[in-house]
């Protein structure tokens, strides 16, 4: 059943100002080079990974096995054991991709030679980051994967195609990424599980210099063309910039991230910055999955492209993309989750219009009161693993509603405190 938004809020509020930072925002791609270069604090002893930042005998699974691949790709260990032993020592250490201004997909390991898209914000000039799609393959070390075959997939993104992406992307001064994508929500995507229509957009923006690109420039072509899936890197770096012009506003209850670990998931608020509320892993509600597979095969092993979410995009515009049916429960489905967010967000944005709406603005601001009064969470078009490790499917997640809880009750002592302290 469709809820009904709360009474919006005063004009001059703190979560207009929290808003009004988002809506300012001018993400533009600027470059592609290694983490250790692009990202502030990144060394070659440090792994980044999804969720808030954990001890490091916390991780399991696959995400514990993707960390520990990162470690033998770097050279820092010769093994699976060797590594292990390695951050057991703490001669290498973990840490949480956002804490660094970056985001992972899935288990979202980003290390110092992996190389990353450079999203900057054409007005402040604050950075995001994010790794290169590992391409279209059911084995990938962001989905718990380390093999042969895996490694030297990374090596030929970090020797081939990241300099040679780069190298082009340079050359066109930087890419808008706006405009591509609120013609890729008129053309059939989300920019989260469906990035058909924004893929090819860049493509055709970096076609002159693609043409110009020397002896690996077959192989970008070949990367570029082979799936759907590449936008979707800059789609998330794109919204973490515009998701972090909203922290920091006092008394603002607006979610500036939302992201998940292997072992839980956490929500971070404008007007308690940099702190998580954390909770239980969500519930997939409708899913499809590989043949031969059940939902118990699935495992969570972390995921931060649910940033998309925060930024108004993802399943809060899933009505832009009805070919995703199968995997949200079919169309009616769809226009209802579409329609139940807009009722735990401040406002539509200026920016997203959802066509199926008559173009009406995509439900933006997740406030954790509105979540709370409503009983209603976010949803989530997620990626699925499987418990031994690659993609098995894909679905629609509802977030669980404790970090909303928690988070908005921190937000209410303070406002106690503030107001005891003023008499």
């Amino acid at each position: 059943m469709t809820a009904v938004a709360p009474a919006p809020e005063l004009a001059s509020s703190p979560n207009d100002t929290a808003l009004a930072g988002l809506q300012a925002a001018e993400p533009r791609l600027v470059d592609v080079r290694p983490a250790g270069d692009a990202i502030p604090g990144m060394r070659r002893s440090l792994v980044l990974t999804s969720g808030p930042t954990m001890a490091w005998s916390d991780y399991s699974g696959g995400q514990r096995t993707a960390i520990l691949g990162s470690v033998i790709y770097e050279g820092l260990a010769p093994d699976l054991e060797s590594a292990a032993a390695a951050l057991d020592r703490g001669e290498v250490d973990v840490a949480g991709c956002q804490d660094y201004s970056c985001v992972g997909s899935l288990a979202g390991v980003t290390s110092a030679s992996m190389p990353v898209v450079v999203v900057e914000d054409g007005v402040g000039g604050e950075r995001a980051f994010c790794t290169l799609f590992e391409g279209e393959l059911p084995n990938r070390l962001n989905y718990g994967v380390w093999d042969n075959a895996v490694a030297d997939n990374l090596r030929f993104l970090a020797d081939v195609i990241g300099p040679a992406l780069g190298e082009v992307i340079r050359q066109t001064g930087g890419i808008a990424l706006l405009p591509i994508m609120q013609r890729a929500l008129r053309q059939g995507d989300e920019l989260h599980s469906r990035n058909t229509a924004a893929s090819l957009l860049l493509l055709r923006e970096i076609m002159p210099a693609l043409l110009a690109a020397g002896e690996h420039g077959s192989a970008l072509v070949s990367y570029l063309t082979a799936g759907d899936y590449f936008f979707l890197r800059p789609a998330m770096a794109a919204a973490k910039v515009m998701t972090k012009r909203m922290a920091g506003v006092p008394g603002s209850s607006i979610v500036t991230s939302m992201a998940m670990s292997c072992k839980s998931f956490g929500v971070q608020v404008s007007g308690l910055d940099g702190q998580w509320f954390t909770g239980p892993l969500p519930q997939f509600e409708h899913y499809k999955l590989t043949d031969g597979y059940t939902i118990a095969d699935a495992q969570f092993m972390g995921g931060e492209s649910i940033i998309t979410e925060v930024a108004g995009l993802g399943a809060f515009a899933q009505t832009a993309a009805f070919t995703l049916q199968d995997y949200q429960g079919g169309v009616q489905n769809m226009i209802g989750a579409n329609t139940d967010m807009y009722a735990i967000t401040h406002t539509t944005s200026p920016i997203f219009r959802l066509p199926f709406f008559g173009f009406r603005g995509t439900p933006t601001g997740i406030d954790v009161r509105y979540v709370v009064e409503t009983g209603i969470s976010p949803v989530m078009d997620i990626g699925i693993a499987g418990a031994h490790g690659g993609q098995i499917g894909a679905g629609l997640a509802r977030a669980p509603l404790q970090p909303f809880i928690d988070a908005a009750a921190a937000l209410d002592a303070i406002s106690t405190q503030h107001t005891t302290e003023g008499r």
